[in-house]
């Protein structure tokens, strides 16, 4: 148990280079649901859809390569995290002051408030299409948006909590689904999965720079988290490992679903829920699509969640705030109002994930964080110590 000292000496300390006052977020969080928040932004609504239309058959393979990408992305954003040692804006005013700093992490935010959007929208659509379609949209937006809010209010020890017990159910879901379709009679056809690279490497590179894109760059937001975890120095191999970990799992995922549905599955709308309803084990387990808007729900709201409190953060270290709670119910009313102006459909949303958003997030997930890296060496940022890694070390003999 940490004196009052010692926690105040815990809050990330670089917001002061900027002339701005500190916020406030008393919550600290371990490196076990840092790593399960990770795991679970990584499945929420990756397994949605599949921007991997060009390279057919080879779609895992494309995964497979995103994922050797997304450890190299993993790494830039833990280097920074570690180097800075306070959350992006603070950084981000920290070392480019704030004439340079401000117009950067606008951008950032606007990012943070885009992404969640387009999550809340993915959510909202499955609901719509697939669950309960004479329901309006708006609904559902505005119900998933609340549910976040509160959580968000609740600050990040209660985002820790959430993963730390959902994590395991969501994975838990997803090696079910597996098993259940593989065990299904006659469902699963692995010829389907040949022939490999029939079109050369040059489809599979471009489906891989999608499947980067959404959703291994979007781990850029926990740059924000880092620095309100205890030990986050120790944090990079088991990041590293839960990222392959994931990375690999939805690679198989992928490759179930080629081998259910045939090379054009990522033309269908929600494979995942068109590979679950074809389970049938003697007529007693059918239609298990139940397991799919499980992960899916529980996935991406606690993928909005960090989206949402990393805005709500970064908007109040921006604008000099002690708190960020007073800014939650606007921003979540900004972000349903964005999500529901998205798109006019369906449609438009797998166009958007397919053929814009990898280019339009690459900016915000690779070259500005590498920006940040830079600048940061080159004035030479140290990051802060925190004070648990002090006292812990204290203990030691």
């Amino acid at each position: 148990m940490l004196g009052p000292k010692a926690a105040m000496q815990l809050c990330p300390s670089g917001a002061e280079s900027a002339g701005r006052e500190l916020v406030r977020e008393e919550g600290r969080i371990s490196l076990q649901q840092l790593a399960v928040l990770l795991g679970s932004f990584l499945i929420g609504s990756s397994t949605i859809l599949l921007p991997t239309v060009k390279a057919r058959q080879d779609s895992w393979l494309a995964v497979l390569v995103a994922l050797v990408a997304g450890l190299g992305v993993t790494w830039l954003w833990l280097a920074l995290a570690r180097l800075l040692g306070v959350p992006a804006v603070s950084g981000i005013l920290g070392t480019l002051g704030p004439y340079l700093g401000t117009p950067m992490a606008l951008l950032f935010l606007w990012y943070y408030l885009h992404l969640g959007a387009l999550v809340v929208r993915n959510i909202s659509e499955i609901y719509v299409t697939a669950v309960m379609p004479e329901t309006p949209i708006v609904v559902f937006i505005g119900v998933i948006v609340l549910l976040a809010g509160f959580a968000v209010r609740g600050g990040v020890e209660v985002l820790g909590r959430l993963a730390e017990f959902l994590f395991p159910l969501l994975f838990l879901a997803v090696l079910t689904g597996h098993i259940l379709v593989m065990a299904t009679p006659g469902l699963v056809h692995w010829e389907y999965l040949r022939p490999v690279l029939e079109r050369g490497p040059v489809p599979v590179l471009q489906a891989a720079f999608a499947v980067f894109a959404f959703p291994f760059g979007e781990t850029v937001l926990f740059i924000n988290l880092v620095p309100f975890t205890l030990n986050r120095n120790r944090a990079g191999r088991s990041l590293i490992l839960l990222t392959t970990v994931i990375g690999l799992l939805l690679t198989g995922t992928t490759a179930v679903h080629i081998a259910t549905l045939g090379a054009d599955v990522a033309r269908v709308n929600f494979p995942g829920l068109a590979v679950l309803r074809q389970v049938n084990l003697a007529e007693f387990l059918t239609r298990m699509e139940a397991i799919g808007i499980f992960v899916w729900t529980f996935g991406t709201f606690l993928k909005i969640c960090v989206c949402y409190w990393a805005l709500a953060l970064g908007l109040a270290e921006l604008g000099g705030l002690a708190d960020y709670r007073p800014l939650v119910l606007p921003l979540g009313v900004i972000m349903a109002a964005l999500s529901i102006l998205l798109y006019d459909n369906f449609a438009g949303m797998v166009m958007m994930a397919i053929s814009l958003y990898p280019v339009y997030a690459f900016p915000f997930q690779v070259v500005l964080p590498l920006l940040m890296l830079l600048s940061a060496k080159l004035r030479g940022t140290q990051a802060p110590q925190a004070a648990a890694t002090h006292v812990e070390e204290e203990k030691q003999p």
